[in-house]
């Protein structure tokens, strides 16, 4: 084994992480200037680019790490026994939830790579990804209940449902309102499906 030589990174990866996808969700991919970044970061620009690259770099990390923390964060409400309507409503409390925290309401992910994805593949391949992935943790749960042929349906619903939240929390629409939102989606999906 070879020794890793130099002195090891005086930053905590996660936490610059997290910093630097509140930068970009702050202010948006293209808007946020690497000193924006690099500060929020507690990072000079130098070890900044050490760590974790070019800007786009930097973008497609933290997107990774918001998706990660997003369904670390969500996750636990689908997974729960009991009628789906409570898991769902669950599931779009932890979201408003999550969305909410920090200094920029809204979603890293669904918020800014939709500005970026027409005009990055790398990008437009993220965004893809964690829509189908949201949709596919909304398919299982969903199929634990409803057997029928409108469970792929229902689920496309319940992201649109998703996306339509983190869009209004984007806009600064204030917590109760989402949550008053996502579980009319919820109300009026379930009752449709039935």
């Amino acid at each position: 084994m070879i020794a890793r030589r130099g002195r090891p990174p005086a930053y905590d990866r996660e936490a610059a992480l997290m910093a630097i996808a509140e930068a970009f969700r702050l202010r948006g991919y293209a808007a946020a200037s690497l000193d924006e970044i690099a500060r929020a970061a507690g990072m000079n620009r130098p070890s900044l680019f050490a760590a974790f690259g070019n800007k786009k770099a930097m973008y497609l990390a933290a997107l990774e790490d918001y998706r990660r923390r997003m369904e670390r964060a969500v996750s636990p409400a689908l997974e729960r026994e009991g009628p789906l309507g409570d898991a769902l409503t669950g599931f779009f409390d932890a979201a408003v939830g999550f969305y909410g925290e920090g200094a920029a309401p809204g979603c890293l992910v669904l918020c800014t790579a939709t500005a970026e994805a027409p005009a990055d593949e790398e990008i437009a391949a993220v965004l893809a990804d964690t829509i189908s992935g949201i949709e596919a943790q909304l398919t299982a749960r969903i199929a634990r209940e409803e057997a029928d042929g409108e469970v792929a349906g229902l689920a496309q619903l319940m992201v649109s449902v998703l996306i339509g939240i983190a869009v209004q929390a984007r806009a600064g629409v204030d917590e109760t309102a989402l949550k008053r939102f996502a579980r009319a989606g919820v109300a009026a999906a379930l009752r449709q499906a039935l």
